[in-house]
């Protein structure tokens, strides 16, 4: 069996997973591929598994964070060593996947961000995603004291310590696990590297961000990452007073 697990969260993305999955396998990385099909309408499960990949798919909707956590508990059930998120939209670039796993190997970091803002930019992410990386640099920097350029990226290698931790029930975000997960990663001890990673606007599909939901994705972080807080605030005073 493979060390790495590369696990795909996909809702009703036909017309992006095969390509996707046919970039990852022209690669052949030292790696497995799972996608979770998170209750799609369309061919995402057929497809996924026409292209090669393992496929575990969820009854109806959960939310990407659901998706991802069901990747989490099949990595750590099966015995990997690390496994890299990946996007099934096609904006991620499958030749980065190489640096993450360079990069895990070091051994100096349970998890490793592939950022944007640390490579040439070739797309415009919009004034609205702007200012959310911002605010989210400056939040996780005043909560923790470690600057994150790109909190919202989804292209991450992580290790086992910390995936077998989140593959644990009610430990993770069931919806949008970005700064608020990072935050809590960092104050639980675990260490960030970010690394240069390109990337490409989605040329086909449904964003998850489209429409009004961001407006829902800035109000849940903000609600997810004061109780992540709280939590850390509370543990640190049992710890205090045993």
């Amino acid at each position: 069996m493979n060390r790495y697990l590369i696990i795909i969260p996909a809702f009703n993305e036909e017309a992006n997973i095969s390509q996707v999955l046919q970039g990852l396998m022209k690669l052949q990385l030292p790696s497995d591929i799972l996608v979770i099909d998170d209750g799609s309408h369309d061919r995402t499960a057929l497809l996924a598994g026409q292209n090669g990949a393992i496929v575990a798919s969820h009854p109806c909707n959960l939310g990407y964070g659901a998706a991802l956590q069901t990747g989490y508990q099949y990595a750590y059930a099966k015995g990997y060593r690390y496994l890299i998120q990946f996007d099934a939209d096609g904006q991620h670039l499958p030749s980065s996947i190489p640096d993450l796993i360079k990069e895990l190997e070091k051994g100096e970091a349970d998890i490793v961000i592939g950022s944007r803002y640390l490579a040439d930019m070739r797309y415009d992410p919009g004034l609205l995603k702007r200012t959310a990386t911002g605010f989210f640099r400056w939040l996780i920097r005043r909560a923790t004291r470690v600057s994150i350029l790109d909190p919202t990226s989804g292209l991450r290698g992580i290790g086992v310590k910390v995936f077998g931790y989140y593959s644990v029930s009610k430990r993770f975000p069931a919806d949008f696990p970005d700064a608020n997960m990072l935050i809590q990663m960092i104050l639980r001890g675990y260490t960030v590297k970010e690394i240069p990673a390109q990337m490409k606007e989605r040329t086909a599909g449904t964003s998850m961000h489209a429409g009004l939901k961001p407006v829902k994705y800035m109000l849940k972080i903000m609600v997810s990452i004061g109780i992540v807080l709280l939590r850390h605030q509370l543990t640190k005073k049992v710890v205090n007073h045993e």
